[in-house]
């Protein structure tokens, strides 16, 4: 790749399945934590399994800009993004306006719209002629904290 080649926004999260894989067996994690000297039973948790439905359909996302702050979507978080959902009103959605892609809530009234969770950002009404296209849902935020 040369530093000219434009890079994709979106990175394909997950992993091909095979159909003879077995499950992983899900454990969960209370509030507090048991004696060390105790089997806890504790098994590794893997992420694909547990965040990603559809594999060949899930991608990740950078989110940029303060726009969807109310709806817990910072600059610089993670976004899993499955394109195999249908969406529905409601759904926090990726969408293609332009040519550029933005983060908001689909709204279904008399038309599509997109919404921010800030009130202050006007909302993407598509006018007569032009085209949004809803790329996918987003359905997982992954925000690292500062260590």
């Amino acid at each position: 790749m040369t530093d000219d080649t434009p890079l994709e926004p979106w990175i394909r999260v997950g992993r091909d399945r095979d159909g003879r894989e077995e499950r992983v067996v899900r454990s969960s994690v209370a509030v507090s934590f048991g004696s060390p000297a105790q089997d806890s039973g504790v098994s590794r948790i893997d992420l694909n399994d547990v965040l990603i439905r559809h594999p060949q359909a899930s991608f990740l996302m950078r989110a940029a800009g303060d726009a969807m702050r109310g709806a817990g979507i910072d600059a610089g978080d993670l976004l899993l993004v499955d394109r195999s959902i249908a969406p529905q009103h409601g759904h926090v959605v990726i969408a293609v306006v332009g040519t550029e892609f933005v983060c908001r809530h689909l709204l279904r009234h008399d038309g599509l719209c997109l919404r921010a969770a800030d009130e202050a950002v006007a909302d993407i009404v598509p006018g007569e002629g032009e085209e949004l296209r809803v790329w996918g849902v987003v359905t997982t935020v992954i925000r690292s904290l500062p260590v």
